[in-house]
């Protein structure tokens, strides 16, 4: 950085007529402090001294002059105020940059230096505080973005924003952490899931099943600190159609039955009892009962009614399974799937909880196969989608009064293996105020969602035509009217994730980032200085008398 020589803003007559007006003024003060030779000579030489001082640095706060600096314009590094400064140095280190600019004094230089924006060539945003401001500035410029997050804060989290109940509610993050704690998430007092972080870098998952309907907050917390609350609304499941076809009746099938019937879901279950002896039994069931799932054993796997729904796209749900080498070759040579399992232990059983055990066998990892939660589930997506459970019995936790745990292996399960509602909404949270947000919808004949009284119009996918999405911007906090029968929420606290999520659409890296590379910029000291001058002259020229 080269110093130049002081340049003079440009003035009208009228700006000079007060300068020569100051000018006049300290006259008339100096010859009034030589007529009055109160005191020695000393003494009237320092007042003299403080005037002329106190006088000139008024004129010049007034001229305002400017000193001219070349500066290295091909890439320059704009901070945030939160950043230490050994930081911006290891980042200027690296990018080999000498020009660092606070946003502050960036403002600045652009007001005294029009032209400074035009002649930059790449820009780097180190931190999240870039103000909309500064970044509409910048907007034709190559920006490149460096985030800087403090320790023991949050980097990222992503959860849904709207899911149904039963369903699996993940919340992803990335955080640094300080030492070895602990992450939880609660409900109240209660802790719905946990994980100890290590030292630095975390990335992390939490899961749960999600147990509400209506609106829902839970909190993230880093050991007793609240890092982030996390509010999403939950859907009632509609009532479905589950079909039972059994080779024999059995009391899980049974359990399993009633409970979903008392869940509000009509319930068919077709047994054999006898050779071309068939048993029917229905609860809640309608005249045209139509199979949303079907719920069988691996000997029906090829059972013209099981293989009919297969190729119809539905459901079909595998339980009480005794030899799962065997059951598995059977249901993949009878509807072409492709599971695999691995026997991990020479016990009989594996212990899950007091009353519930499965198979000691694991899945192997397929193509388009997914875990159900934390237990030994799995659900494979064909035609239709298809699932097998390892576990013996679960019928065991009804009897020992544990329905928590009940109800909560098999709503996962059965929200796993639901087709895709016809009005089903995805929003991924959370959710910021006055941030572009996507809204996906699955086949939506409408074109079009309401939030609120604002309607935001849909573009149905390339890739999946039963699919659209529409962009859309909150402006209101708290909890939004969705689709008349739903809510979203709205990020009240502008936290660094939200200023990162706004910087993110301005990054442009593409552009032809060229600039030239030494410019000539005006820098003008900040008025602060000024003020802080002139106070300290006044002071001086006050305390002179009383010394």
């Amino acid at each position: 950085m080269i110093l130049n020589l002081f340049t003079l803003n440009t003035f009208g007559t009228f700006d000079w007529l007060i300068i020569l007006a100051l000018l006049a003024l300290l006259l008339v003060q100096i010859v009034a402090i030589w007529r009055n030779k109160s005191g020695s000579m000393s003494r009237i030489w320092l007042k003299t001294g403080l005037n002329l001082l106190l006088w000139l640095t008024v004129c010049l706060f007034f001229i305002n002059p400017a000193i001219e600096k070349s500066i290295d314009s091909n890439k320059i590094l704009l901070v945030s105020d939160n950043i230490p400064q050994q930081a911006i140095q290891a980042v200027k280190d690296s990018l080999n940059i000498t020009e660092v600019f606070s946003q502050k004094a960036f403002n600045r230089q652009v007001i005294d230096n029009p032209q400074l924006i035009s002649q930059l060539g790449k820009i780097y945003l180190f931190g999240e505080d870039a103000t909309p401001e500064l970044l509409s500035k910048l907007n034709q410029k190559s920006i490149y973005w460096i985030p800087y997050f403090q320790p023991d804060e949050l980097q990222a989290i992503h959860w849904k924003g709207i899911l149904n109940k039963g369903e699996i509610q993940q919340i992803d993050g990335k955080i640094s952490s300080s030492k070895v704690q602990m992450l939880r998430l609660k409900y109240g007092n209660q802790i719905v899931d946990s994980l100890k972080l290590s030292k630095g870098f975390n990335g992390f998952q939490l899961r749960f099943t999600n147990f509400s309907i209506g609106k829902t907050a839970l909190t993230l917390t880093l050991e007793e600190k609240p890092l982030q609350e996390v509010n999403f609304f939950s859907l009632k499941n509609q009532p479905k159609h589950f079909q039972f076809i059994l080779s024999n009746p059995d009391f899980e099938s049974k359990t399993l039955a009633d409970w979903l019937g008392k869940n509000g879901n009509q319930v068919e279950t077709i047994t054999t009892v006898a050779k071309n002896t068939q048993s029917k039994f229905s609860i809640n069931t309608t005249k045209k009962f139509v199979p949303d799932i079907i719920i069988t054993d691996p000997s029906n796997a090829g059972n013209s009614l099981v293989k009919k729904a297969f190729a119809e796209g539905k459901s079909i749900l595998f339980i009480n399974i005794e030899d799962p080498d065997i059951a598995i070759k059977s249901i993949n040579q009878h509807l072409g799937t492709k599971w695999k399992v691995r026997r991990t232990s020479t016990q009989e059983n594996l212990v899950i909880s007091q009353d519930l055990t499965a198979h000691p066998y694991q899945f192997e990892p397929v193509a388009f196969q997914k875990v159900v939660f934390e237990y030994p589930i799995a659900i494979q997506k064909h035609y239709g989608k298809v699932g097998i459970s390892l576990l013996n019995e679960s019928f065991p936790l009804i009897l020992s009064g544990d329905s928590i745990t009940y109800t909560k292996i098999w709503q996962s399960t059965f929200q796993a293996l639901n087709p895709s509602s016809d009005n089903a909404i995805r929003i991924d949270a959370p959710v910021y105020p006055d941030v572009v947000e996507n809204l996906k919808t699955v086949q939506n004949t409408e074109n079009r969602v309401i939030v609120a009284k604002d309607t935001a119009f849909t573009t149905q996918s390339g890739i999946n035509p039963l699919s659209a999405e529409a962009k859309y911007t909150f402006r209101k906090t708290g909890w939004n009217t969705f689709q008349d029968s739903l809510a979203v929420y709205v990020e009240e606290n502008q936290n660094d994730i939200a200023r990162a999520k706004s910087i993110k659409p301005y990054l442009k890296e593409s552009i032809d980032s060229t600039g030239n590379t030494a410019q000539s910029i005006s820098t003008s000291l900040p008025e602060w200085l000024w003020y802080v001058l002139i106070v300290l002259l006044l002071t001086a020229l006050w305390l002179e008398p009383k010394l």
